[in-house]
């Protein structure tokens, strides 16, 4: 069939629906059917997603309303409906709670109530595809050119929030997350409010050496200050209460979004403070964050326990050869003294930009100690 016929996925344990389906659909659809659920979920493992996934309530071994809570779980995005005969009404009522699903159809059902069922699940999941194509282009570009900004107004926060970033991306492909943009962009975006805040209080606050009441009231304001910035964005209403929970743990009642966001940003940032003390090392996380108070989540602190450790291959680099990903094995300074990047800082686009700028101004020397 056309790729650019809407794929759609029937699930059904009869042959003689299964045929019918693939008959009735054939011309507006790309169809793909399964005998099962299990059979279901082994096809939406494979190939392209699905944009509609449609299955039979009455099915042994696993019944229509667990397979789509399941291929919820493994196709977030695709529009799920549900066939179901008049005796089944009640148990597909509660199942279209517990499944997401945007249609129950009652059978039998005909060609012409199928066929617009579907094209409106196709226009639903290409409203959501397109909601977040947008959010992975024109708001990830926003969010990129304020973490530049950041880059040269305030080079330690912007290193701050790189670590982060970092961290939120290691823990974030065991964790697997829906909608891991949010906390990706919550790390990047968590010390915008430090902008105001002069650099010698914040490494003071590194060094753990004593700040005066107005300087600890500072630093105790930057993730408030950081959170009614984001605020204003549309769309990034989560992602502002991740960063103003990014000290403190958020109320049990807020969404699981805020609460394990804010864990998550709360240990990156722990890690991050570690490896700027003298120590400039995370080679134990695990030991590092349980000792956190309030104490970490465990599963947090375990999608972080290698975060970085037996990273032995240490080598000079130019400022040419530098890859985003490398680490910083020293501190990297201007000739005038001035500090650019500290050891341990992930080097990102923007990183590598910057020293190449200032290498053109013959502001800093090469080669570079990498890991």
């Amino acid at each position: 069939m056309s790729e650019t016929l809407p794929r759609v996925l029937c699930v059904d344990d009869e042959p003689n629906v299964l045929a019918a389906m693939e008959r009735n659909l054939f011309d507006e659809f790309d169809v793909e059917v399964a005998d099962s659920g299990e059979a279901g979920l082994q096809a939406l493992h494979q190939g392209e997603r699905f944009a509609v996934i449609i299955s039979d309530m009455r099915m042994p071994n696993m019944d229509g309303a667990t397979f789509l809570s399941k291929a919820r779980e493994v196709s977030p995005d695709s529009v799920r409906i549900l066939l179901t005969g008049q005796a089944d009404v009640e148990s597909s009522i509660a199942a279209i709670n517990k499944g997401a699903i945007f249609r129950y159809l009652c059978k039998p059902c005909s060609k012409e109530e199928l066929v617009a069922s579907i094209n409106d699940a196709v226009r639903q999941y290409r409203l959501v595809r397109a909601e977040k194509e947008l959010l992975a282009t024109t708001l990830a570009a926003s969010v990129k050119t304020l973490t530049e900004v950041l880059a040269m107004v305030a080079p330690w926060a912007f290193q701050r929030s790189a670590f982060a970033q970092s961290c939120v991306r290691h823990a974030l492909v065991k964790l697997n997350w829906p909608d891991g943009w949010l906390y990706t962009i919550a790390a990047a975006l968590s010390q915008i409010g430090c902008v105001g805040i002069p650099a010698e209080i914040v490494q003071a606050d590194a060094a753990q050496r004593k700040l005066s009441e107005d300087e600890q009231r500072l630093l105790q304001e930057h993730p408030d200050v950081a959170s009614r910035l984001v605020k204003c964005i549309p769309r990034l209403e989560l992602v502002a209460e991740i960063i103003r929970h990014q000290a403190k743990e958020a109320a049990v009642d807020a969404p699981i979004e805020v609460c394990r966001g804010a864990h998550l940003l709360r240990a990156a940032l722990e890690l991050e403070r570690h490896a700027t003390l003298g120590r400039r090392s995370v080679d134990r996380p695990a030991e590092i964050l349980r000792t956190v108070r309030p104490a970490l989540p465990e599963y947090i602190i375990k999608a972080l326990a290698d975060f970085r450790v037996n990273v032995t291959n240490v080598r000079n680099a130019y400022i040419r050869e530098l890859t985003p990903g490398w680490v910083l094995d020293e501190d990297i300074r201007t000739t005038k003294g001035l500090m650019v990047l500290t050891k341990g800082h992930e080097l990102t686009d923007t990183a590598i930009s910057a020293l190449q700028r200032l290498l053109a101004a013959n502001a800093i020397k090469e080669p570079i100690r990498v890991r």
